[in-house]
């Protein structure tokens, strides 16, 4: 159905650009299109005596050559289908997004047409003082370029940057700026159901260069004047990755290598899901309920009501496995208990170089064979404290009771050490490689060892 209804709208459009003289007494043509977002049918009115120079030449514009020097050194795919438009070129993008490519006898020719649209695209202006209203689809946008005008319809606008950067800035249209991708559409819904307006727009950057890398990011402006910001990540590790690294308050942000404080105009709040990151920053937090509806409770930033269960950063006990194993030697240390939180297979190969990690001889197994199950893909939803004890005795065997998380983030592993009734007096060294499931921890997490012995 979608396929035809841009086929209609685009011989709509060209019906329009072809005409190149004035007919009499010509019947009105009127073609019913029903629109992609609203269930509703609309009718628009068509004559054929909008005198427009120049004319239209029946001339193939090979879309996937204009796209090749974008593409060449990206790794997203479109799938491209041509179709015949009454003169016109026509290509099916992937994700229901249509072109036409329309070439003109000149340059002039191609110019006036385009100065008969208004900035929207939807109205053109015929040279007899005819105006047309124009339906599309999904929004659209028009760029003039030497004797073509390009016609981009779209409901995300994902590839309107690769034609803004081969074809310059669009005449007419929803703007340069319009991106509304699909992960934006439920808030979308959400915020339309609670009874505001959104304009979505692509904003590469926003200003908060420490974020790591993102595949697209999205501001909605919402018509009660606040604003919200999408961050679309490769996948949904990646973005539980990035949501570890802000402090509770989101205060804080800890990178590969480095911590920076941030201050917000507003208070903040952070949401995740899949992998999208939502940021909302506002001092009335008029939008909460709507963005909850979909997110669920913020993971970082000002506290808030919230009738629903809190995911995994809330506080109390964790969801964990542990290790324990003997220690060859105290690795030069001289202050017990230690932590470090380890968060990759680098960072874990690391600390074993720098702390010289070994296991006892007398334990059938070596620190490699413990410690191959931690890949990156097992990083990429877990992570890893490593405890390093010193015990008073060889006879005391250590094992971990709870693990528990605060309201900062921060973590307590209570370890049971008592005393045996009968032990030796030699000294002992343990590592308790304990394993955080389903979550990753901030970098820089404090972590204190509760013993049982005090």
């Amino acid at each position: 159905m979608k396929r035809i209804l841009s086929t209609i709208l685009a011989i709509t459009m060209l019906l329009s650009l072809t005409a190149c003289g004035s007919k009499e007494n010509d019947p009105e043509v009127t073609t019913e299109a029903t629109l992609a977002s609203e269930d509703t049918s609309v009718t628009t009115s068509i004559t054929e005596d909008e005198a427009v120079p120049g004319s239209v030449t029946v001339e193939k514009v090979d879309i996937v050559a204009v796209f090749e020097g974008v593409y060449s050194y990206t790794e997203r795919n479109f799938d491209t289908r041509s179709y015949e438009s009454n003169g016109g070129t026509g290509y099916t993008l992937e994700n229901d997004q249509y072109v036409d490519i329309y070439e003109y006898d000149s340059e002039e020719a191609a110019a006036q047409a385009a100065s008969q649209f208004d900035a929207s695209g939807t109205t053109f202006y015929g040279s007899d003082d005819t105006i047309t209203e124009y339906e599309y689809v999904y929004p659209v946008h028009f760029w003039l370029n030497g004797s073509s005008i390009v016609f981009y319809c779209s409901e995300t606008g994902e590839f309107l940057q690769d034609f803004n950067a081969i074809l310059g800035t669009e005449f007419a249209g929803s703007g340069s700026d319009y991106y509304r991708p699909a992960y934006a559409n439920e808030l979308i819904y959400s915020l339309w159901d609670a009874g505001y307006n959104v304009s979505p727009k692509y904003c590469p950057g926003s200003g908060q260069d420490y974020l790591k890398e993102t595949v697209s990011e999205c501001m909605l402006a919402v018509s009660n004047g606040d604003v919200i910001y999408l961050y679309e990540y490769s996948d949904e590790y990646e973005a539980l990755d990035e949501a570890s690294r802000y402090s509770a308050t989101a205060s804080f942000y800890s990178g590969e290598s480095f911590t920076i404080g941030i201050d917000y105009a507003s208070p903040v709040h952070l949401f995740v899901h899949d992998n999208v990151i939502a940021q909302y920053c506002s001092s009335s937090g008029e939008l909460l309920d709507a963005i909850s509806s979909v997110y669920g409770y913020q993971f970082a930033g000002a506290d808030y009501d919230y009738d629903g269960e809190k995911p995994w950063y809330a506080t109390g006990t964790v969801d964990y496995d542990y290790y324990t194993v003997p220690a060859e030697s105290d690795g030069g240390l001289s202050i017990f208990p230690q932590s470090v939180v380890i968060r990759s297979q680098y960072e874990l190969d690391t600390t074993h170089d720098v702390l010289d990690l070994e296991i006892s001889d007398n334990v059938d197994t070596t620190w490699a064979l413990l410690t191959a199950k931690y890949t990156d893909e097992w990083f990429k939803e877990n992570d890893l404290i490593l405890v390093l004890l010193e015990e008073p005795s060889g006879s005391i065997n250590p094992y971990v009771t709870d693990v528990t998380r605060d309201e900062n983030r921060n973590y307590t592993i209570y370890i049971n050490d008592d005393y045996p009734e009968v032990f030796t007096n030699d000294m002992a060294y343990w590592y308790v490689l304990v394993e955080i499931t389903g979550t990753k921890v901030n970098p820089n997490t404090q972590v204190e060892i509760a013993s049982s012995r005090g």
